[in-house]
This record gives structure tokens, C-alpha cells and sequence, in this order.
């Protein structure tokens, strides 16, 4: 009887302190996340190099784009209610269903009033004359 007396008067405060102690891991309260764009710029002042687009979720309420530019160490964030910001979403969300590379999405749309594309279709029509000649 007095060994069952001695063992509980050890294991007690060490089951105590099992209990109490929950390690680093444990302790502490749930805090919420945040948007990690606090501050978003409507365009960039250049072509994007890379971008990254983080859907709505329950820590943001809205889509977040963040672009890398040439020159820049950290990503900047876009505004996703702007021309440039939704124009990325749309074919962020297009490329992503389609499985094809993000970066496509980078590419600017030929403008047919650029003056070098105007050159090359002068040169596509000149070059299919000559080859009707």
C-alpha cells in the first residue's frame, strides 16, 4: 500500500504537468489573416515581368493581383477594379481553366495602329504582290 501511496505522489504532479503545459505550438489565440495588398496601385507604370493573382478568400474580400516589374525587388500590388487589373483576371481565370502558362496573359494585344505594325503589313502586302507577279 505504501508503493501505490509513493508512485501516486509522483506520477500526480507529473501528470498535472503534462496537462498544463500545451508547448509553443498550442498556446495563443486564432488570429485572423489579412489581404496582403493593403495599398494598390490602378496601373503599372510599365510591362509586368511575372504576376500572381489570389482569388477572394475568407481572410480578403476581394481578388488580389501582385506584379513584378523590371527594376523592383518586391511585387506591387494592382488594383483589380482597374482596366489592367481586370483584363489579368480574365485571362488569369481563362489560361488557369484552359491549363495553359500565365505568362501569355503578359503579352500586349497588337495594336493595328502601331507604327511598326503597320510597317509589317506593308511588308506582308508587298511580299504577296511580288509573289502574284
Amino acid at each position: 500500500m505504501q508503493l501505490i501511496y509513493s508512485s501516486v505522489g509522483v506520477l500526480l504532479p507529473l501528470t498535472v504537468m503534462l496537462f498544463l503545459d500545451k508547448g509553443p505550438g498550442v498556446c495563443g489565440t486564432f488570429v485572423p489573416g489579412r489581404c496582403q495588398c493593403p495599398a494598390v496601385m490602378p496601373r503599372t507604370p510599365q510591362r509586368p515581368l511575372d504576376f500572381t493573382v489570389l482569388p477572394r478568400n475568407a481572410h480578403c474580400h476581394t481578388a488580389e493581383i501582385m506584379v513584378k516589374l523590371r527594376g523592383h525587388d518586391r511585387l506591387l500590388c494592382l488594383s483589380p477594379s482597374g482596366k489592367q487589373g481586370k483584363r489579368l483576371i480574365r485571362c488569369w481565370r481563362r489560361v488557369s481553366r484552359e491549363g495553359r502558362d500565365r505568362r501569355q496573359c503578359l503579352r500586349t494585344p497588337k495594336n493595328p495602329k502601331n507604327r511598326h505594325n503597320l510597317k509589317n503589313r506593308r511588308r506582308q502586302t508587298r511580299r504577296q504582290k511580288e509573289g502574284r507577279q
